[in-house]
């Protein structure tokens, strides 16, 4: 009898020090966010061809639930661009760097994001390398940017043309003056929930005229690109939509949308002057990111954030 009693304990024991493991982490771990734990990693920095930066000024700022503005620390790379930062953050910290000569560059550093936790007071993972590119000031030009607000289509289900330097749609449906691209939105004209969705077309329609898609650099103060390549493909149409799927009782479940992927940007080619032997002879460059479609009581309207080259073959997308 004494054996078994025995047993039982052991069996409850082993089956409970799972639990009180679980929950020591959960204390440590919601610890560490309201009063802090010590973060410590390095910085790389790098060029846009991956070389290191030194001389760089490294500002990590260390949140805190006691205080809005956290812990704001300095430190600087070295001449192989290395930089170790450390110090005590509740949940993340935010890196600036910055440096005469470049665009300066944030990082956000999400502890909690990441998942793996507290262990012995110290976020984890410990001593790990992050990257960031710090991309230098090249040939700024005199290009036209727009803050990129919206536009509405007075036409919906039809091609308009839109004026990209203008950032309208060409008269009669906007002030626009020279149509760089067509746009087409198809829409029922309902708003949500009512709306079966809606569908938007860009095509080119001169002759080597079209875009083609080039990554940005995400924490950079200038994301884009630098300039357009005139030996790229070109492609003719892109189209993007939003739909929603309904369960059995016609309530939304979800949407179906393939929608502008905001780590891009689009570089376009347009207003092509052809020589006499039918060979691109002239043409405009830009570059569009952000792009965004909706609906308005006036009609279905897009917006995007574009740099507009103005100087004839003149590829590069740098402003000043």
């Amino acid at each position: 009898m004494k054996h078994k009693m025995v047993s039982i304990t052991v069996s409850v024991a082993l089956f409970m020090i799972p639990s009180l493991v679980y929950a020591r982490a959960d204390r440590a771990f919601y610890h560490a966010i309201r009063y802090g734990a010590t973060a410590k990693f390095t910085v790389k920095i790098v060029d846009d061809i991956k070389q290191p930066v030194g001389g760089v000024k490294i500002e990590a700022r260390f949140d805190s639930a006691f205080s809005a503005a956290g812990e704001l620390k300095t430190f600087v790379t070295d001449t192989n661009g290395l930089a170790l930062v450390s110090g005590r953050t509740g949940k993340s910290v935010s890196v600036r760097a910055t440096k005469d000569g470049y665009y300066g560059s944030t990082e956000e550093i999400g502890y909690v994001s990441m998942g793996q936790g507290v262990k012995g007071g110290m976020w984890q993972p410990l001593n790990m390398t992050r990257e960031i590119i710090l991309r230098p000031i090249k040939k700024p030009a005199a290009v036209k940017v727009s803050v990129g607000n919206w536009r509405i289509a007075d036409a919906t289900n039809q091609w308009i043309g839109f004026d990209i330097e203008k950032y309208d749609f060409v008269k009669p449906h906007g002030k626009g003056v020279i149509a760089d691209m067509d746009v087409r939105i198809d829409w029922d004209g309902r708003r949500w929930p009512n709306s079966t969705g809606m569908e938007v077309y860009i095509r080119f329609p001169e002759k080597y005229a079209g875009g083609y898609y080039q990554d940005r650099v995400m924490g950079s103060d200038f994301k884009d690109s630098y300039f357009a390549l005139t030996n790229a493909t070109y492609m003719k149409e892109f189209s993007f939509f939003e739909h929603p799927i309904r369960d059995a009782r016609g309530d939304i479940e979800r949407f179906e949308k393939k929608t502008f992927d905001l780590t891009k940007v689009l570089i376009v080619r347009s207003r092509c002057v052809l020589d006499e032997n039918g060979r691109l002879k002239e043409a405009r460059y830009c570059q569009i990111s952000n792009f965004r479609f909706s609906c308005d009581d006036g009609g279905g309207c897009i917006m995007f954030q574009p740099i507009f080259n103005p100087t004839p073959n003149d590829t590069n997308l740098e402003p000043k």
